[in-house]
């Protein structure tokens, strides 16, 4: 139960650490690393978490003959047999060749049921009931799985549960003391076995829930109307002493294309060990991915037709800038629109983000009712990128380093070098930018399941990639 639920949110992340990260062409782009403090923190978060979701546990009723001495054979049931409360001391999760393995240790567990008894002679019958209390004492539990990739998805290939109790103690309400003895000498061991074995099944029953569940995992996960990011798994996790690792393909696609199976390995992303309890990386491909499937959807365009303070866009406000547009088409209104001409091109190095954009500017104004474009500009923007966290969201925004601007074609004459210039930083640094910004800064969801947040985040740059290192709290 306890390491069903731990295997369930390692997988539901979905999505590593290094100076560097290795290209890998058919493996996968994006992948999620739990640390050794990140397994410590979600084993004991879902431990707790289980216990409070699982019990009571009912367990299977027990009957049997017992022979009481001085009195002969007496039919004794145990019913309502119920764990309602267990206390884990000592618990510890590996990772390895093994699998996943969780162990608990020294755990105690309560337990009440009902007894009753009957006893026939040939001329009386005598019978009588209560209620009694165990306390489980000492009880082990090891649980191990395996994970293997599969088609793009995650599936268990083993599993195996052992649970051991060590002692109970039995307290009896009511009866006489042979009653108590009885009780002991007949149902000790049943009640200690029927502990394990009921326990065991359990685990092994929700694992083979959870193996349905892995299977059934989305292959996509849409973002918007649009696009969506290929989900599949590529490989199966890797397991060391002291982290679990898993890899998805992560590249951005059109809505529904469906998830493409990969096969394949994580790349090597593992060297330093991450300081934090989770580490993310993203390579550039899933970055050029976005900017690809944006483009293609002729999402990178905008029309802009107000300031920043939200008033009409005017030729007043351009007569010191374009005074031969103002000359032109005095005290009307005016639109910017901006359409990205081929897919931005994205490079990540241990400097940061950088990005090229073709971007064509058409100016246009409202004469008489009627909209005319006036000029249009074709611009190469040069940007940095930073990346940044907002909430359990990866962020970001842009800066301008420098720009090549030509005008391609105008209606206002021939205007000078430095007009062009003017104007396009202008409307860069004034409208384009912070538009962009502003949706940047939306970002794109994190693998992580509902009810955990990010905190002490550190993002890293490197040699083509992006990696997000933090720790994790619940709630």
């Amino acid at each position: 139960m306890i390491l069903t639920k731990v295997i369930t949110s390692l997988a539901l992340f979905v999505l590593s650490i290094s100076p560097s990260l290795a290209q890998a062409k058919d493996g996968g782009h994006v992948s999620l690393l739990v640390s050794e403090t990140g397994l410590d923190l979600a084993k004991d978060f879902l431990i707790h978490k289980v216990i409070s979701t699982t019990l009571p546990l009912q367990l299977p009723e027990i009957e049997k003959k017992v022979k009481i001495p001085l009195i002969g054979k007496v039919q004794m049931g145990l019913t309502n047999i119920k764990i309602y409360a267990v206390d884990v001391r000592s618990s510890r999760v590996e990772t390895g060749g093994d699998g996943i393995v969780l162990s608990v240790s020294g755990a105690t567990a309560d337990v009440s049921m009902d007894w009753s008894y009957a006893y026939k002679a040939s001329f009386f019958h005598i019978a009588d009931h209560g209620v009694a209390s165990v306390k489980v004492k000492g009880m082990d539990l090891r649980t191990t799985v395996s994970l293997v990739g599969e088609n793009g998805s995650l599936k268990i290939a083993s599993r195996d549960s052992d649970c051991k109790v060590k002692s109970i103690g039995i307290h009896i309400n009511g009866g006489a003391s042979w009653l108590y003895q009885g009780v002991v000498d007949a149902f000790e061991k049943k009640i200690i076995s029927t502990v394990e074995e009921t326990v065991s099944n359990k685990i092994l029953e929700k694992m083979k829930k959870l193996d349905a569940k892995l299977q059934s995992l989305p292959k996509e996960g849409k973002i918007d109307d649009n696009v969506a990011v290929n989900l599949t798994f590529t490989g199966s996790p890797v397991l060391d002493d002291s982290s679990v690792e898993v890899g998805i393909n992560g590249l951005f696609m059109a809505n529904g294309d469906g998830g493409k199976k990969v096969s394949g390995s994580i790349s090597p992303f593992l060297t330093p060990r991450v300081k934090r309890m989770v580490g993310i990386s993203i390579e550039e491909e899933v970055f050029n991915s976005a900017t690809l499937v944006y483009f293609i959807a002729k999402r990178m365009h905008v029309d802009i037709q107000e300031t920043k303070n939200g008033s009409a866009l005017s030729t007043s406000d351009w007569k010191l800038i374009l005074p031969e547009l103002y000359k032109q088409y005095p005290n009307v209104k005016m639109m910017l629109n901006m359409t990205v001409t081929s897919p931005p091109a994205v490079n990540i190095t241990k400097n940061g983000i950088d990005a090229i954009i073709d971007l064509e500017i058409s100016i246009d104004v409202q004469n008489s009712g009627a909209v005319l474009s006036v000029a249009r500009i074709s611009v190469v923007l040069d940007v940095g990128g930073t990346a940044e966290i907002a909430a359990n969201n990866l962020a970001g925004s842009l800066r301008l380093k420098g720009f090549n601007a030509t005008m391609t074609w105008s209606k206002l004459g021939d205007l000078q070098a430095n007009y062009i210039q003017d104007v396009v930083s202008t409307i860069l640094e004034s409208l384009f930018l912070p538009y962009v910004n502003t949706r940047l800064m939306r970002g794109f969801p994190l693998p992580f399941t509902h009810g955990f947040k990010i905190k002490n985040t550190e993002i890293v740059y490197v040699e083509n990639g992006v990696m997000v290192c933090s720790d994790v709290a619940f709630g």
